[in-house]
């Protein structure tokens, strides 16, 4: 029943090897931007399919594709040894990125009562199309869709967590926030 509710709100359900090569191919495809929203872990260096989406992601980069990508994490996890290299590696590729706390996130009530059993691990391609990951565990790991309704609600959250994030910077090879070395220098 869960799968064919989803449907009917214009979402296709994907499996985890198909949701990345969805990602992928969608990445192909854009020639504008990518908006992201992602958990920060490290998988991005090793684990095959995400790695062969980051690939693709390099690739739109080589043709002038804006990525913008929102790294939803934790102060002390910030610090990991492990999630800097992540951090460092997509900051090296030119990928602007943007830190959000978990405690500073806006709530469903901010949100405006757009669904938020979302687990902020989303992307937005060229304003055209979703792919996004289910929050509790199910057959199916994440989905996609391209109906502007459903694409707008993604953007609006999307903007909600820009706006709550940090910007960051590189400092003696460590991602750190802007807004610390600002402090540091005044």
């Amino acid at each position: 029943m869960k799968s064919l509710a989803t449907l009917q709100q214009g979402f296709i359900t994907l499996e985890e090897l198909e949701f990345y090569l969805e990602g992928a191919r969608l990445s192909d495809q854009a020639s504008q931007c990518i908006k992201a929203v992602d958990p920060l872990t490290t998988g991005w260096l090793s684990r095959g399919a995400l790695l062969n989406f980051y690939q693709a992601n390099l690739r739109a980069l080589d043709r002038g594709v804006r990525i913008t990508r929102i790294f939803v994490t934790t102060r002390e996890e910030l610090a990991d040894p492990e999630v800097q290299k992540v951090l460092l590696t997509q900051y090296r590729d030119d990928i602007e990125m943007r830190i959000a706390f978990r405690n500073e996130l806006p709530t469903a009530v901010d949100i405006g009562g757009v669904d938020t059993n979302s687990t902020f691990d989303f992307a937005i391609y060229d304003d055209r199309a979703v792919t996004d990951v289910f929050g509790q565990s199910s057959k199916y790991y994440g989905r996609k869709t391209c109906q502007p309704v459903e694409v707008a609600k993604y953007l609006y959250i999307f903007e909600l967590l820009e706006h709550s994030s940090h910007a960051v910077t590189q400092e003696n090879d460590r991602i750190v926030l802007a807004s610390d070395v600002l402090e540091l220098a005044s």
